[in-house]
């Protein structure tokens, strides 16, 4: 809605410079450039609310995909400690664990890199 107002602005905007140019009314001219500069830095906080917008939603991801990691960890370490059979904790240890521990080592960037984001988002 506020993009089109925007919009709809300029090139109203560009309408009244050209009416007024013919005119001759050059006072009238800076006005209408006046307005069409107020209405261009609305549409660049708009495009910057966007960008933070999409921003925030890639660090949320992140941050949602480190915490399902943990949450594997910690049912996996759980499984081990209550299973009875040392075949099904070998399993778990050798096959399962080391999977889920590469997903974690996967995600050491990401979250360094969401340090970073966390900061930015406060």
């Amino acid at each position: 809605m506020e993009f089109n107002y925007i919009i709809d602005g300029l090139i109203d905007g560009i309408k009244d410079i050209r009416e007024h140019n013919h005119d001759g009314n050059n006072n009238e001219i800076y006005n209408d450039l006046d307005r069409q500069t107020e209405l261009i830095k609305k549409l660049i906080e708009f495009k910057k609310q966007i960008e933070n917008h999409d921003y925030n939603i890639k660090v949320a991801k992140q941050l949602t995909d480190i915490a399902e990691n943990i949450q594997a960890l910690v049912k996996l370490m759980t499984l081990v400690s209550i299973s009875n059979s040392d075949d099904a904790k070998a399993y778990f240890m050798n096959e399962t664990l080391s999977h889920v521990l590469n997903s974690l080592c996967n995600s050491i960037d990401d979250i360094t890199n969401l340090s970073d984001s966390l900061v930015d988002l406060d």
